[in-house]
């Protein structure tokens, strides 16, 4: 029998590693369904010097070697916040990264997606689990590029509460006016959502299972979970919710989620509302539909196929 060869799906990760970020670009570059043809940084969670360092260095510990390009400083308009006190200082809670075996590409960001687009026409998805300041840049610049991205699958938003404010969920509140170019460029986008993401959870039960694995990797996952179960512990709540892995699991593999699609804006100019993800749930408006919304989640093939693949190192 003639075993049929499948492309694999060609994806660039924009991203502000960030604890949950680093299994994602763990997961992606152990992934045999993607290849990773670079990753390109954004401040977030910590300052954008720090992120590419991080980048580099998970990168590294993969003996991996791909282009990770610098990106936007800070957000369009607003003032940066960063999130230390979820992942600590140097981003990673606190642990020790290696240092990396290469340097940083000497593209900025938005050359790299640009080029990266135009090189992949209608075969290119940009995985964005940071802030959207990068992908707003390049649609802003060249919106023509829109029509040549294939899909934009995203970690942010929330159709209910947020995270960092009543309303808004981080990535979007960071960045408000990126999110609304990016939500009405007409780029076809996936969106995990604070919803789902917040349900795709591990707990002591597999954190011990992630220590017993062995391997440099799957420890050095378990030493900065433990910085985030301290935060969520603080918060009362038990297990730790792994918001970027899962959007990461569905770019592998779609099924471990089910979608509604709804047209999506976002406010930027409300006190208390900025960053919110204005959810369209009943047709009110009467506006197209412009984001395929994850609403529920197979919580079980997700944890096994982020275990399977931190295994795989």
């Amino acid at each position: 029998m003639v075993r049929r060869v499948v492309d694999k799906r060609k994806i660039i990760i924009d991203c502000d590693p960030g604890i949950d970020d680093a299994l994602a670009i763990f997961m992606a570059l152990a992934s045999d369904e993607l290849e990773v043809l670079g990753i390109t940084t954004v401040a977030g969670n910590v300052n954008v010097a720090q992120v590419s360092v991080n980048a580099l260095s998970l990168v590294s510990l993969c003996g991996k070697r791909i282009p990770v390009c610098r990106g936007a400083a800070k957000p369009l308009i607003h003032t940066r916040r960063e999130e230390t006190r979820v992942h600590g200082v140097n981003g990673v809670g606190g642990v020790r990264l290696p240092e990396p075996d290469f340097g940083e590409d000497t593209r900025l960001a938005i050359d790299f997606i640009r080029e990266m687009i135009e090189l992949n026409k209608n075969n290119l998805d940009i995985i964005a689990i940071g802030p959207l300041t990068n992908i707003a840049g390049i649609l802003l610049a060249f919106p023509e590029l829109a029509r040549s991205i294939r899909s934009i699958f995203l970690m942010g938003g929330a159709v209910g509460p947020g995270n960092v404010t009543p309303a808004a969920e981080f990535n979007i509140f960071a960045d408000p006016h990126a999110a609304a170019v990016v939500f009405n460029s007409g780029v076809p986008i996936m969106m995990y959502p604070l919803d789902v993401t917040n349900r795709a959870s591990i707990g002591e039960i597999q954190m011990a299972e992630l220590w017993n694995m062995g391997g440099e990797i799957p420890k050095f996952c378990h030493r900065m979970l433990a910085k985030y179960a301290d935060f969520y512990r603080g918060k009362g709540i038990a297990e730790i919710a792994l918001h970027d892995p899962f959007a990461m699991a569905c770019v592998i593999d779609e099924g471990l989620a089910t979608y509604k699609e709804y047209h999506i804006d976002v406010e930027i100019s409300g006190g208390l509302t900025r960053g919110k993800t204005i959810t369209d749930v009943d047709g009110i408006t009467g506006n197209r539909a412009n984001v395929k919304v994850a609403v529920d989640l197979d919580k079980k093939g997700f944890v096994s196929l982020l275990f399977r693949l931190l295994a795989s190192f």
